[in-house]
């Protein structure tokens, strides 16, 4: 099986998490590099958001 992309992941880790620095440990702790470059921007800071629960 093939691993997610960075933002792959994040949107999947959106769908449970309720902000934007769970995705970020959550990345760092799954191995992923340059988390903060990858989420950094207001746009996917946004499509991330939408994608919280409660």
């Amino acid at each position: 099986m093939q691993t997610p992309n960075i933002i792959e992941r994040a949107f999947q880790l959106a769908r449970e998490s309720s902000n934007l620095e769970d995705i970020r440990k959550a990345l760092r702790q799954e191995g992923y590099s340059n988390v903060d470059a990858h989420l950094g921007g207001a746009s996917i800071k946004a499509q991330l958001k939408k994608q919280f629960v409660g």
